[in-house]
């Protein structure tokens, strides 16, 4: 009982309002006491007391007058409690109250070319993205900027608390960010320990994000990592790799070479192990589950000691307005409205609140975007309800668009949200699909293999691997490809694609199915993906070539370019040592 008693002085110790000056409602009760006692002083004036039986009715106005005047005045408290803003810190806890966990970290994430490789499904920079997306919900009041770097780094957020924001700024993310080639991780380092420098407070770290490969350990980033140990700042590494290794794609096609052999990006988990424990901080490679973060972050960033934190600057609160609202709502409604009336808005309120939420409704018009062909509408909505489902709408929109790249975005999505090994497989085999069309014959023969394990019987991905399959020989010979399917259309012919001229095969779209609903397989027409007009609609159009240079000047100023911002912004914090280093 004393614990229970100590718990509630807690509360009422933390206890804040918003808005005090609003609790003056509670007197409303009696403003009107007031005004209805004299306005009864003038009805009983208004005729002699023998008389007032037959001038005016006394016995309707008594009844039930005190029970209506005791719930009116409880109603009438509520809401001023509702309207002055009762709230707690967001933090508090029974029997205590703690702080946020005010620390400054500073991730600063791999973009280079080996973070392409395809080891860890969909690719080592998208899992890594994915990481960091599933990281900020546990975050408890840190404040986080980002770096990205490659031959060079660059700040891309500087420290916040705003999730939004570091929400947007990892949708950003980018290998095109950075336009120096290698992996200049001493460069990163050092700008992540000058950025927790200049912020406030004494409570700092460094986030690592890197696929920690073997050909970055150097001389410069050791001495980068003595640094952080200097100046007391641990060193976190989330290792997005394998030891195993995987080739390295390139920008313009193909793979890394060295001397004439594909180099194998491999991560060195014993040197980047021993540099973060160097530092106070731990490495843990990224893994399914929340297992890795559990470890990289609950026992380690989030035991570190925060910088203490005056209770009045707490900005994150827990509002109990609603706890007082929604009782004086019930209450005026007893009141005013009839029995039979109010009985019928109980009832219908408890209905509401034990109603699903609408989420079939976004679905459903996902699906109408679908089928009226308007893909890039379907895509928005379909990554905006989110899961696997969602991701796999979104990405059958996205290969609707020839948008392959965003295509294995939420493909990539959707398998690590699969629930059982059939979803698995079926994210897998999109994903192979998508590699396919980028030209990525590596991914693709890696993905459609995994899924012939799970699927021994599946003869579309054998198909699919067969061809993938001479393509990724044909390239290694570096032969000219005869096919690219980059930003092509194609048409769908018994799970397979036909390209325009091109006599070799292609693995069949992925489409999405709503429950309760077919797709309709588009019509091929003719040969290729584009059906030739009837002879009655062709027309001339005449084309002034001199207008064409014009007019694509004027809609390349029109058009909105972020990354190309970005880029130009992260070149002013470019910091980059001098020598050559491998071009992944």
């Amino acid at each position: 009982m004393d614990t229970e008693a100590h718990g509630m002085m807690e509360v009422w110790a933390n206890l804040h309002w918003r808005e005090p000056l609003w609790l003056g409602l509670a007197a409303m009760p009696l403003l009107l006491a007031i005004w209805r006692a004299r306005r009864r002083a003038r009805v009983l004036r208004y005729a002699d007391a023998e008389l007032l039986p037959w001038a005016a009715s006394l016995s309707a106005a008594k009844r039930d007058a005190w029970p209506r005047a005791l719930a009116h005045a409880l109603a009438w408290a509520l809401l001023a409690l509702a309207a002055a803003g009762p709230r707690l810190p967001l933090d508090w806890r029974a029997g205590q109250v703690a702080p946020r966990h005010v620390v400054t970290v500073m991730v600063a994430l791999d973009v280079s070319a080996s973070m392409h490789a395809s080891d860890i499904v969909p690719d080592r920079l998208t899992r890594a993205r994915l990481e960091l997306l599933d990281w900020l919900p546990r975050l408890q009041g840190e404040r986080v900027g980002l770096i990205v770097y490659a031959g060079e780094a660059g700040v891309l957020l500087p420290p916040t608390d705003d999730i939004a924001l570091l929400r947007r700024a990892l949708g950003e993310v980018d290998s095109r960010l950075i336009e120096a080639q290698g992996t200049n991780l001493a460069a990163a380092l050092d700008l992540a320990r000058a950025q927790l420098a200049a912020a406030p407070g004494h409570a700092r770290a460094v986030l690592l994000v890197s696929d920690a490969e073997s050909d970055s350990v150097e001389p410069a980033a050791q001495a980068a990592v003595d640094a952080l140990r200097t100046a007391h700042l641990p060193l976190f590494v989330l290792g997005v790799g394998s030891e195993s290794g995987a080739p390295v794609p390139l920008p313009d096609g193909g793979f890394a070479e060295r001397d004439g052999v594909r180099v194998l990006s491999r991560m060195d988990a014993a040197t980047y192990g021993h540099w973060a424990r160097s530092t106070g901080g731990r490495f843990v490679e990224a893994a399914d589950g929340n297992g890795d973060w559990a470890a990289l972050y609950d026992g380690g960033i989030a035991a570190l000691p925060g910088d203490p934190v005056a209770v009045g600057s707490v900005r994150a609160w827990r509002e109990l307005y609603a706890w007082c609202l929604a009782p004086a709502l019930a209450l005026f409604m007893a009141v005013y409205l009839p029995r039979r009336a109010a009985a019928t808005a109980a009832v219908a309120a408890l209905f509401a609140t034990l109603l699903p939420p609408p989420a079939q409704a976004d679905e459903a018009a996902a699906w109408q975007a679908w089928r009226a062909r308007h893909y890039a509408s379907a895509q928005t909505l379909y990554a905006k309800l989110g899961g696997y489902a969602g991701q796999m709408g979104a990405g059958a929109a996205a290969w609707r668009q020839a948008d392959y790249a965003a295509a294995a975005r939420h493909f990539g999505a959707a398998l690590l949200l699969a629930a059982s090994e059939r979803e698995r497989a079926d994210a897998l085999y999109n994903l192979g699909n998508a590699h396919y069309a980028r030209g990525q014959w590596q991914a693709a023969v890696e993905a459609y293999q995994v899924v012939l394990r799970m699927r021994p019987a599946d003869a579309r991905a054998r198909a699919n691997l067969e061809t993938a399959w001479q393509k990724l020989q044909r390239q290694s010979r570096d032969a000219p490809m005869q096919s690219d399917l980059r930003a092509r259309h194609g048409f769908l012919a018994e799970g397979r694609i036909q390209t325009d001229n091109a006599n070799g095969r292609m693995p069949d779209e992925p489409e999405y199915v709503a429950p309760g609903m077919q797709v309709e397989r588009g019509q091929v027409q003719g040969n290729g993906a584009r059906a030739a007009a009837p002879a009655g609609q062709q027309a001339a159009i005449g084309v002034d070539s001199r207008l064409a240079p014009s007019g694509l000047k004027k809609l390349a100023r029109l058009q909105d370019r972020p990354q190309t911002m970005l880029r130009n912004l992260l070149k002013q914090d470019a910091r980059g040592a001098a020598g050559e280093r491998p071009a992944w």
